[in-house]
């Protein structure tokens, strides 16, 4: 498309090429006069065309130039584009603007302006470029209809107001609960600046640019943005400006343009309707109207309370460059110059504000999505020209009915330190941690005012990425409209005054009563410990798992336990890794407090924990076990990933919460419901409701257990204390919630033993223990005769027989396959970080299937033995001997099969198929069919006999892989989780064996066609 602008240049370059002839050819002629003059086209400068005109007068615009020098740039030099009034539309504005002199009295005429007050309005109506409103929308590169914005020419040295000392912010958090329990983690940063001895101080409102925003007719087709919605961000419905069809209309901010694109010499001005003025950024907009005596009548449309609570994120920070820079222009008596920033995870630096104005750590310390009053404010992956943010800000009526009434009355309750009356709201609201405060306030963040206009309501996604503004609660447009009390368009983004509160998901998912409660901190420290890595650098979050983000899926159905604070201190977290030397002098548990960050660092957590000994068969008591001393603490400061006991921290805090969180499916819709016993938590570990008490929605009388408790309350420990009782419940799981969340006196834990310890100590496993173990390292000749090739190094070889183990080498040999585990024990070697059941045939039936053919290790070497000429064994017995130890691996394999299952409480139910770990040549794993029946489990194999788990039954175990040897262990790398039961026969893989196992090497022929059919797999 030939736009305008390049008309122009190739009329300027015709002009340039005609200058050139005919100063060639003419070049001693006297009257020659074009050197003098330029085209006709151009008109005079800005400046003059200006003063110049007759239709209009635009003197106020005149004197604005005139006043701070820009008389020569405006009249001769430069190449810019100037937004201009008339002076009947500045007559309006000097009868209705809200702005004072320096006495304080309204302006009411141009001779009240001050110097900065001219600035504002001259620079902010100028671009430092020409542009026709044809290309406003190009951004360089060129890209086009994307730009929304553009740099004016204000700086942040044209104007820095002070603020008197009680102007400034304040911040009345008193960081004490009435029980006398801090709460808070607000820094009061104003205090020592809101003293009357003080004064004031010049406080930059963000030192970036602001910027010109406009509404043209090709960015918005490009964004799929409305008229409608620009008429009503711009409060122009109802109007006789509005605009609800499709004709071409131009805005600056709220004035519209009505003589566009005047071409003059040295750019290009385009006259309003409305006298421009740059807005403030949209966090002083909320200040300014909770403040401003024009809504004093009309607190409906006041946003005094959520101003606050934005305040409580700011904090002044002295600039040195700023400071120099104003007083070269301006003659001041302050010594400093300060900066109003927002603790944020994305700021005018592109990064997240990591230290206070005194540069102390802010590691922890809860903050904002971005720093509202960020002028030049850009969407990720974008950049400033093309978006801007978006706020949904409560009116102060709309936080009133919240919070004396509605869902936030609780809040108040439980922080405010007064009664909760309207008199006292604004005090009660500064009590609220600041941490649940951010919850409320992040939700109502946007990144993206072109992802938020009114006809895009459906798509606002709240921080849970649900519909924000579902299609129940507003099902048209005009519904969604009429939620919103008021629009503000500031120069960052727009402001939505709403009528009422949208709840965040964080205050109806299971993780709210942690993250309201006084008693849960070191639960919710960990929950939240990556909230401020959501956005940016991902990798450097302490924990990276992110749960408060997995805790607010609100489609998902939750039963969340949290242990007290109380809890963990009386009672302290298991080592796990302190059992993993065999020696009992090394076992040890940690109690874990709630402790504050004081210093700057990485990977951190708000939670100090202290090592104990622990002696087996004994309860665990603080206050009276032997406590390790200073080299077994752990401090808030030091890094989960690099300090002596940090690792170790990290297992043990998010193994507890991975733990304590059950995601139930389909079939678990009331959660737990009174009649199952056993769950399975996100980790994969089991949990045992013991007790379902008497009220299961709040869990009065409800106990329950993991595997370290039931393993414990049955190894004779002294008091058999170990179960873990519900102090507290919340239902969220009506209306928007999504689940059930029960305090606990003592955290859960999974158990300590792991697959080999569980078989190795009952007696009725013991023979499938032993065919288990017997494969592993000293039966390694024997497996080396049969299937060792000529071809195969020892590197090939050490591979190869791996996968006719059960069991995995303990050690740190990775050629062997080595991986680390409790000394004088072995992991199960095909296991891999998952859930996994073993269904082990007791005694006798081993006994029977030996009875029926299945070769031992004993057999197999008597047939190799026998079978062996002159030392070599012939390749038909070799080809039997391969059949025969297959036959036995597999048997064992197939009894080995994917996902936890427990005999339970159930109505029958149908067979399911279960992926065992025996494989077909095909490469699919063999399947098992489980069915539950009331009280018990059933087991069908592939001969289609089905069996009978019985005792021992459901015992669990854990087969963790260790990070280092011993007592050297720190963490775990990673976890297998594993139900145990007794069966009473055994399992087959494949129907043809069921007379006789002998049948797969009955012939060489069978033999090898056995081997293919069923492969090891490595």
């Amino acid at each position: 498309m030939k736009n305008r602008f390049c008309r122009t240049g190739k009329t300027l370059l015709g002009a340039v090429c005609l200058l050139s002839m005919c100063g060639v050819t003419y070049s001693c002629s006297d009257d020659y006069d074009l050197d003098e003059t330029s085209p006709s086209f151009l008109g005079a400068s800005i400046y003059d065309e200006l003063k110049n005109r007759t239709d209009r007068k635009f003197s106020y615009v005149i004197k604005l130039i005139d006043d701070l020098d820009y008389t020569d740039v405006m009249s001769k030099t430069g190449s810019k584009t100037l937004f201009v009034a008339d002076d009947d539309a500045y007559e309006r504005f000097f009868a209705t603007t809200e702005w004072t002199d320096g006495y304080g009295n309204p302006v009411r005429s141009y001779d009240q302006l001050s110097t900065s007050q001219k600035r504002w309005l001259l620079n902010g109506s100028m671009l430092n470029n020409a542009y026709v409103l044809e290309m406003m929308t190009t951004i360089q590169g060129p890209v086009k209809n994307l730009c929304l914005r553009q740099l004016s020419a204000i700086a942040a040295t044209d104007t820095v107001p002070y603020f008197k000392w009680d102007e400034l912010p304040e911040n009345l958090n008193e960081g004490i609960a009435s029980d006398g329990t801090s709460t808070s983690k607000d820094k009061r940063f104003w205090d020592r600046y809101r003293t009357q001895a003080y004064g004031g101080m010049y406080l930059a409102l963000d030192k970036t640019e602001p910027m010109l925003t406009h509404f043209l007719q090709a960015q918005l087709n490009e964004k799929s943005i409305e008229p409608s919605d620009v008429s009503f961000i711009l409060g122009l419905d109802g109007t006789s400006k509005e605009w609800n069809d499709q004709s071409n209309r131009s805005f600056v901010y709220t004035a519209e343009i009505t003589e566009p694109d005047v071409t003059c010499l040295n750019g290009y001005y385009h006259v309003l309707d409305t006298v421009l003025v740059t807005p403030p950024n949209m966090a002083e907009m909320i200040r300014q109207n909770g403040t401003s005596a024009k809504y004093a009548s009309d607190p409906s449309s006041s946003t005094m309370y959520f101003s606050q609570m934005l305040d409580r994120f700011s904090a002044p920070y002295y600039d040195a460059t700023l400071t120099e820079e104003y007083k070269a222009l301006h003659t001041i008596t302050a010594d400093s110059i300060f900066q109003k920033l927002y603790i944020s995870q994305r700021n005018q630096t592109g990064s997240a504000i990591t230290t206070d104005p005194d540069g102390e750590p802010l590691t922890g310390y809860a903050s904002l999505s971005y720093d509202p009053g960020w002028n030049t404010y850009y969407v990720n992956s974008s950049t400033k020209e093309q978006d801007m943010g978006a706020m949904f800000v409560p009116s102060d009526d709309a936080m009133k009915a919240y919070f004396l009434e509605g869902g936030g009355a609780a809040m108040i309750e439980t922080y405010g330190t007064r009664a909760n009356t309207e008199e006292n709201l604004e005090f009660n609201l500064y009590q609220i941690p600041l941490d649940i405060v951010q919850k409320l306030v992040a939700n109502l963040m946007k990144e993206s005012f072109n992802s938020t206009v009114p006809s895009k309501y459906r798509t606002i996604m709240n921080s849970a990425q649900d519909q924000m503004f579902s299609a129940a609660d507003y099902p048209s447009v005009a519904d969604y409209k009429a939620a919103i009390k008021k629009v503000m368009l500031a120069n960052n983004g727009v402001v939505y005054v709403l009528k009422d509160i949208v709840t965040p998901p964080d205050y109806a998912a299971v993780s709210y009563p942690v993250l309201a409660s006084k008693s849960t901190r070191v639960m919710n420290a960990v929950i939240h410990a990556d909230d401020n890595y959501l956005r940016a650098n991902y990798t450097s979050a302490p924990l990276r798992k992110y749960y408060s983000t997995y805790l607010t899926a609100m489609q998902s159905n939750f039963t969340l336990f949290a242990p007290t604070d109380e809890g963990l201190a009386n009672y302290g977290y298991m080592d796990p890794m302190s059992f993993a030397s065999g020696n009992s002098a090394n076992y040890r548990y940690w109690t874990m407090a709630y402790a504050e960050i004081t210093s700057s660092g990485s990977k951190q957590i708000n939670v100090r924990t202290d090592g104990y000994a622990y002696t087996r068969g004994q309860a665990m008591n603080p206050a009276s076990d032997f406590k390790l001393g200073t080299g077994y603490i752990s401090q808030a400061n030091d890094n989960l990933e690099s300090a002596s006991w940090g690792p170790t921290k990290k297992q043990m805090l998010t193994d507890m919460v991975d733990h304590h969180i059950i995601v139930h499916d389909d079939t678990e819709e009331a959660g737990i419901d009174g009649t199952k016993h056993y769950y399975i938590a996100r980790s994969g570990a089991p949990v045992y409701v013991k007790s379902f008490g008497t009220d299961l929605s709040v869990g009065t009388g409800m106990v329950v257990d993991g595997g370290l408790q039931l393993q414990f309350n049955t190894d004779n420990t002294e008091g058999n204390d170990f179960d873990c009782s519900v102090t507290a419940g919340y239902d969220l799981s009506q209306g928007y919630g999504n689940g059930h969340t029960f305090f606990l006196d003592r955290p859960m834990q999974a158990t300590l033993n792991n697959v080999y310890q569980i078989l190795q100590a009952n007696e009725e496993y013991t023979t499938f223990f032993e065919t288990c173990r017997v494969l592993n390292g000293s039966e390694s000749s024997l497996l080396e005769t049969i299937f060792r090739t000529e071809d195969m190094d020892d590197s090939d070889w050490n591979t190869q027989q791996q996968k006719y183990n059960i069991f995995s080498v303990n050690g740190t040999d990775q050629s062997l396959g080595a991986r680390l585990t409790a000394n004088n024990t072995n992991l199960v070697r095909f296991f891999n970080n998952y859930r996994y059941t073993i269904f082990v045939p007791d005694n006798d039936a081993m006994q029977a299937a030996f009875d029926r053919g299945l070769p031992t290790i004993d057999d197999i070497q008597q047939f190799v033995d026998h079978n062996t000429v002159d030392e070599e064994l012939p390749e038909a017995a070799k080809t039997q001997a391969q059949a025969m130890v297959t036959c036995l691996v597999n048997f064992l394999k197939y009894h080995f099969c994917d996902l936890s299952y427990f005999a339970d409480i159930y109505d029958d139910s149908d067979f399911t198929e279960t992926q065992s770990a025996c494989s077909e040549e095909n490469g699919n794993f063999i399947t098992l069919g489980i069915k539950h029946v009331n009280g018990g489990l059933q087991v069908r194999d592939q001969r289609n006999e089905v069996l009978n788990v019985q005792a021992p039954m459901n015992l669990m175990a854990r087969d963790y892989e260790l990070d280092a040897e011993g007592s050297a262990a720190r963490s775990i790398n990673s976890s297998s989780y594993v139900a145990i039961h007794g069966l009473d026969g055994y399992l087959l893989f494949d129907s043809s064996l069921s007379e006789s196992f002998a049948t797969a090497w009955q012939t060489n022929a069978k033999a090898k066609a056995f081997v293919k059919k069923f492969p090891l797999k490595k």
